[in-house]
């Protein structure tokens, strides 16, 4: 079985991650306390840290000095200007003194536990997204079915009744009486004969039939125009 260069490159890189990040967390959360030595004093003290933290000693004395603990616990000998570190790993009080001039210099460095770490809430939950609405469905709505409207019955137009005929009164000439001639004082006597009455002849009666045809034509070619 051949490893791929590509892939140990790419293993190497992801562990110098991890322990460049692993470093870097205990960098945050270990601190680093300084106490100065000058005129065969500590300063400060005491001075309280953490587990996992450190405490720095630098000597400004022109003497030497250093921090001696009881169990053997000490810092090197230190000249003028000279620093020494020392990390505590478990807590408690923890006294010291100078390994060079003994009790006469003295101090105590206080270590609490180490914090828990305050457990980080997880994030709140999302809430689900509301169902989308459905759009309603449109229905389809019959357009309404005109009713069948019925053609207005005409009214009847009254056709004009046809004059009566006038009737034409034909006047007949009555003869005036006839002058009856005087005789001479004769004894002949006339026997005068009464001159016989004009009957009427068909002539009236033709002109009586025309007017009413007339009126009659006129009346029909009336209403015939009326109703056109």
């Amino acid at each position: 079985m051949s490893v791929r260069p590509a892939a140990v490159v790419t293993w190497s890189a992801a562990l110098l991650v991890c322990c460049g990040l692993l470093a870097m967390s205990l960098v945050v959360y270990a601190a680093s306390f300084a106490v100065t030595i000058q005129n065969f004093a500590y300063s400060p003290t005491p001075v309280t840290i953490r587990v996992g933290d450190t405490v720095t000693w630098t000597n400004r004395d022109a003497a030497q000095h250093s921090a001696f603990f009881n169990d053997g616990f000490k810092t090197a000998v230190l000249s003028q200007g000279q620093s020494a570190s020392l990390s505590f790993s478990s807590a408690g009080t923890f006294n010291y003194i100078c390994g060079v001039h003994g009790a006469v210099m003295s101090g105590s460095v206080i270590v609490q536990a180490a914090a828990t770490p305050v457990p980080t809430a997880p994030p709140p939950t999302a809430p689900p997204p509301p169902p989308p609405t459905l759009a309603p469905t449109p229905v389809r709505t019959t357009a309404p079915t005109p009713a069948p409207t019925a053609p207005p019955t005409p009214e009847p137009t009254p056709v004009p009744s046809a004059p009566a005929p006038t009737p034409i009164v034909t006047a007949s000439a009555t003869p005036g009486p006839a002058n009856v001639a005087t005789a001479p004082a004769t004894a002949v006597a006339v026997q005068a004969t009464p001159a016989p009455a004009p009957s009427e002849g068909p002539g009236a009666v033709l002109l009586a039939g025309a007017v009413i045809a007339v009126i009659a034509i006129g009346a029909a070619a009336w209403l015939i125009a009326r109703r056109t």
